[in-house]
């Protein structure tokens, strides 16, 4: 494949709610573009942007993957981006490959939460975007109600750059009113240019005006001359949509039907002559130490890479896709990982579609391309030829927000699952993989149920790791509300030979929430000789980590050892550490236990709308409402919840708000736990103790 100049490469983003038509619009740049050979498709499960097998099954995308077409000598990069916001980290890594985002909408849905979500973030950011309006075609479709809808929502700064010749089934063709000219599909591969039907003329000017006044302000000479000449020729308006693109000052909108190609070469042609290039990139910032500073995108400069994605392959390795920022790289060279400091050497470098690949010389900068079998390099690290350039700043990433503890179902599948599941993290940054140290669980945390659900049946079905999934054990607490005198410790056994024994006498009571465990040796006349009190106290603390009543980790407890018995011969360490145990079991169970639970602080972010239907969910949950405010449009709610109440809340909130409600939680305090709560669980571990 021949190398492009960095001025000749454009690198979009397809952006949007899950099934607008993404991947489809994807397929047919790639089949116009000829790096595919057939038009594929999701529903028939050739696709090559969704080519693993869970994306093939759903039939829908659940990761970010790259293709390219060459078109009118432009090099296209193309990113496809899940719209399910179970995986959402996939979707914000994408945009450091971005230049400008498409953002695909379907024509019979209109405007919906992903779509909400992707402007937002792009608007963040300040990437470049257009609205491409697909399925037009379909029954129901209604493009100007999808062009008033998304000009209510984001202003003037959305405008037609085209209209729709036709309506559904009789959809035919393109109206560009930037060359004010036609584009007829009897061919839906390739428009015959043409005049403007007559029948469309009034339509036309209503929408030509408000885009011209819009391109007319992107830059002050053409204003000055829109308002003298009250015209601008079309020279001016391609060159001021040249300007707009790159400041991200207008969002141009656009029909077409990806599913037949109808009106995709059109839309290829606005990106490659008006499109960014990635000379015109900006906002990726580096940081170096405490400083953070813009980047200078310089083709001649030193190389500079950032990996957004990395594709586990059972038979290839690991596939480290990326974005050079600045510079360029040859193959069969070496970089620096500039995030952990380790040297890699490379191969191939190689141009992805799917999974195909195919080799180039050279990677020159703004191109995405992607080297094979890095041993040090995963997403979010950037690489550069030398150390010292600094790090380039990812953008945040949206943090798990549920997790499930996982467990293989089969014995002995530990260490199969350990190296499975971390590959699998590899590949997507919105995983986590941790362990409980008080549970000794594994967990997995992840975006959403569908998201962790994903990661299951990838295991199962890529890995052959079959898994069980629950919820993470609540980290209780017991402690105690009263007081009790002279307990009784006692460890007596005698079986022949020499015996054991040890005795000692405690008080017990509550101390300061949060103060821990305070033992008070009061031994007095040697009834107990210093060398055992040690073990008492070891005792003690075994049995605080065990729990006594639910099996809980025991806080906050003062012990005051104030009396005991010892045999000359039969007493030892062991004796008297068994001795404590007894007598704190004993002691606890007198001194009114009670379980705490650890309540969570939440940070909900809402519509107005939803604001009532959360704050009486947290009611009904066992929270309380802290405060609230306004940010932005949107109702922030601060709430205290019990974790045990809100282990499932990022599927709850989704479904309460129709994903357009977020999320941030926290551990804040424990608290007690309602006495019919916690004598049910201390039944529940009963049951389970005598079951044993």
């Amino acid at each position: 494949m021949k190398t492009f100049e960095p001025g000749s490469i454009r690198n979009i983003g397809l952006y949007g709610h899950q099934g607008s038509g993404k991947t489809t619009l994807a397929e047919a740049m790639v089949f116009l573009g000829k790096t595919s050979s057939r038009l594929c498709s999701v529903q028939e499960g050739n696709s090559n942007f969704d080519f693993d097998s869970e994306e093939i099954r759903r039939r829908s995308s659940i990761s970010a993957s790259v293709g390219y077409a060459q078109w009118a000598k432009k090099l296209i990069n193309i990113v496809d981006v899940p719209g399910d916001t179970n995986f959402a980290a996939e979707t914000v890594m994408a945009t450091m490959a971005t230049d400008l985002a498409v953002v695909v909408v379907s024509a019979v849905d209109g405007v919906q939460v992903g779509t909400e979500k992707a402007i937002e973030m792009l608007t963040e950011q300040g990437i470049p975007m257009m609205v491409v309006v697909t399925k037009v075609d379909r029954e129901r479709a209604d493009y100007s109600k999808i062009v008033a809808d998304l000009q209510n929502r984001y202003g003037n700064e959305v405008v037609p750059m085209a209209l729709p010749i036709g309506s559904e089934a009789g959809f035919k063709g393109i109206v560009d009113l930037v060359n004010n000219c036609a584009f007829t599909y009897a061919d839906p591969l390739a428009g015959v240019k043409g005049d403007i039907p007559a029948a469309m003329a009034g339509d036309v000017e209503s929408a030509r005006e408000p885009l011209v006044e819009k391109l007319a302000e992107q830059d002050d000479n053409l204003t000055e001359k829109y308002f003298s000449d009250g015209e601008l020729p079309t020279e001016d308006l391609v060159k001021a949509l040249t300007i707009g693109f790159k400041k991200a000052g207008v969002i141009p909108v656009l029909p077409l039907n990806a599913a037949t190609c109808m009106g995709v070469d059109f839309l290829m042609n606005v990106i490659a002559a008006y499109g960014p290039s990635p000379l015109d990139r900006r906002g990726l910032k580096l940081r170096k130490g405490d400083e953070v500073t813009e980047l200078v995108v310089d083709a001649d400069g030193k190389f500079i890479g950032s990996v957004f994605k990395s594709i586990v392959d059972l038979q290839t390795g690991r596939i480290s896709v990326f974005r050079v920022a600045s510079g360029s790289i040859a193959q069969d060279g070496q970089f620096v990982n500039l995030t952990t400091g380790a040297k890699e050497r490379f191969g191939s470098i190689v141009k992805l579609l799917g999974k195909k690949q195919e080799q180039v010389e050279k990677a020159v900068c703004g191109d995405v391309v992607a080297v094979v079998k890095l041993k040090e390099t995963n997403s979010g690290h950037t690489i550069g030829s030398e150390d010292g350039l600094g790090n380039l700043v990812i953008p945040p990433l949206p943090q798990p927000c549920i997790s499930y503890a996982i467990k293989p179902k089969a014995s002995g599948d530990e260490d199969k699952l350990s190296a499975a599941i971390q590959k699998i993290v590899e590949e997507d940054p919105g995983l986590q993989l941790s362990r409980d140290d008080e549970s000794k669980e594994f967990l997995v945390s992840g975006l959403g149920q569908v998201h962790v659900q994903a990661a299951v049946d990838k295991l199962k079905n890529k890995f052959n790791v079959d898994v069980d999934l629950k919820l993470p054990r609540i980290p209780y607490r017991e402690t105690i509300r009263g007081s009790a005198k002279n307990v009784e410790g006692k460890h007596k056994k005698q079986s022949g030979g020499r015996g054991q024994f040890g005795v000692c006498y405690i008080d017990m009571g509550p101390n300061v929430r949060g103060e821990g465990f305070d033992f008070e040796d009061a031994i007095f006349g040697g009834s107990i000789p210093k060398q055992f009190i040690p073990p008492i106290r070891k005792g003690m603390e075994d049995c605080m980590t065990r729990g006594v009543v639910a099996g809980y980790p025991v806080v906050d407890i003062k012990v005051k050892l104030i009396d005991g018995k010892y045999h000359d011969v039969d007493s030892d360490a062991r004796s008297f550490e068994m001795a404590g145990s007894r007598g704190f079991k004993a002691a606890f169970k007198l001194c009114t236990p009670i379980i705490l639970e650890p309540i969570m602080e939440l940070t909900i972010v809402v519509p107005e709308e939803y604001q009532g239907t959360v704050m009486g969910d947290i009611s009904s949950r066992r929270g309380r409402i802290m405060g609230g405010d306004a940010i932005g449009g949107k109702q922030v709610v601060k709430a205290t919840v019990p974790m045990s109440e809100c282990q499932t809340y990022a599927s709850d909130l989704r479904s309460m708000t129709s994903d357009r409600g977020s999320f941030s939680m926290s551990f804040d305090h424990y608290e007690e736990l309602p006495p019919n709560l916690a004598e049910k669980l201390m039944a529940d571990a009963k049951l389970e103790e005598d079951e044993e």
